[in-house]
């Protein structure tokens, strides 16, 4: 069994890393962890940094972004879930039906 060269580490962490942002694009979340976990021990491993350094932090940024304009779309979408919550909540109160305690809603950013 041959052990990996350093090409080969720079090629897998290439492709990880792109692997990532795809992910990220579809919405993969556990797939982009991983990708980065595989990265991470390959990034460990080596004993000198890549040339392409510059590329992955591209790639990075690119997944970085993906990730906040999720939570952003995800923050607006509770948010109107709530506000539709709170009218419903109004209508039956107006109604005079049974009110049953809102529950609450929240999201980390």
């Amino acid at each position: 069994m041959t052990l990996p060269t350093r090409n080969d580490c720079r090629a897998d962490i290439l492709r990880l890393t792109k692997s990532a942002v795809e992910a990220a694009e579809l919405g993969r979340w556990d797939a982009v962890v991983q990708c980065y976990r595989d990265r991470g021990a390959l990034l460990e491993t080596m004993q000198s940094p890549m040339g392409e350094a510059g590329d992955l932090l591209k790639l990075d940024e690119q997944v970085r972004t993906r990730v906040h304009i999720v939570q952003a779309v995800l923050a607006s979408l509770l948010g109107d879930a709530m506000a539709t919550r709170r009218r419903l909540h109004g209508l039956r109160q107006r109604l005079g039906a049974a009110v049953s305690t809102p529950a609450t809603m929240s999201v980390e950013v």
